[in-house]
């Protein structure tokens, strides 16, 4: 038995088969690029391809399945949207109906994305946390596929009672990131003698939630009884971190790492505008019993310390 992880080459996948590995569960990794070795078995091939999903499935008997696979973000290829939807919602679909055909035992845990709350959400969210049953108005493809997929999930839980549940994530930063990451981006300036950079829009609060922290909420989606889940109508929890610091705070955290970094202000705005929201925690809180445990502070300079060598 084994529980099967898509885009375990990815920062995310690789982390979370590292974590499930040592705590005893069997792992299965599968990704459309091919890796280096790992302790757990990797297989390579895409989730668009129906046929080899179903080999996958059969070959290493998968119990459980946490999606993280796919395109990981609107900052990857959101200028060409048919792509976006084409892996992120057909991918997900395979993985749905095959594990409705071979009635798996097990949880599909899909990772979606803050961003499928769209634009809309920033304004309101400064004055009241988004909670889970907050409209879905995603304004951009990456966001628009991660409402589809959260269609399917719910679609087969409800009509052939598949276990499934979505966790709405925030932005993932930590060691290994390799996708645009502007916490990463500031360390390395520091650490080149380069002043940080600001753009325009760095006093936006942001949510970010460390790595370590989507790995535990994983897990706890994963293994909480499915009676505890309450979040019926949705089957979807916001996954965030503690505090929404800005980038100007994370500057002075950096500085802090980095004595005598400067800061350097532009005009061009900050790609990470479009997440400016904050999120409620306290339906994951009550149902999955998890909250996240990493400051900014801890976060960054665990960071730091990677890229520090």
């Amino acid at each position: 038995m084994a529980t099967l992880i898509t885009g375990v080459e990815g920062f995310l996948g690789r982390r979370l088969a590292e974590r499930l590995q040592a705590s005893g569960t069997g792992v299965v990794g599968l990704d459309v690029i091919a890796g280096t070795a790992r302790p757990w078995p990797v297989v390579t091939g895409d989730v668009t391809d129906r046929a080899f999903i179903e080999r996958v499935f059969a070959e290493h008997n998968v119990t459980s399945v946490v999606h993280c696979g796919g395109v990981s973000g609107p900052h990857v290829c959101n200028n060409d949207p048919a792509r976006v939807c084409q892996v992120n919602v057909f991918g997900t679909l395979n993985l749905f109906e095959v594990a409705r055909l071979r009635h798996i035992p097990g949880r599909i845990v899909f990772l979606s994305s803050s961003s499928a709350y769209g634009q809309a959400a920033e304004l309101s969210s400064r004055d009241t946390p988004i909670r889970e049953n907050a409209p879905l108005l995603a304004n951009e493809p990456y966001g628009c596929s991660k409402v589809a997929c959260e269609s399917l999930v719910r679609s087969y839980a409800s009509q052939f009672g598949v276990d499934a549940v979505s966790l709405r994530v925030s932005i993932v930063y930590g060691p290994g990131r390799t996708t645009y990451c502007g916490i990463s981006r500031m360390i390395r300036a520091a650490l080149a003698g380069e002043p940080i950079p600001l753009e325009h829009g760095s006093d936006f609060p942001l949510p970010w939630v460390h790595i370590e922290d989507v790995c535990s909420a994983i897990d706890a989606a994963l293994t909480v009884p499915r009676a505890h889940i309450r979040e019926v109508d949705t089957l979807a929890y916001n996954v965030t971190g503690p505090g929404y610091p800005t980038f100007r705070q994370i500057a002075a955290v950096v500085q802090s790492l980095v004595p005598g970094a400067t800061v350097k202000e532009h005009d061009a705005p900050d790609p990470y505008a479009m997440n400016a929201r904050t999120m409620a925690l306290a339906a994951i809180k009550r149902d999955l019993g998890w909250e996240p445990a990493t400051t900014i502070e801890a976060g960054v300079r665990s960071l730091f310390d990677t890229l520090a060598g």
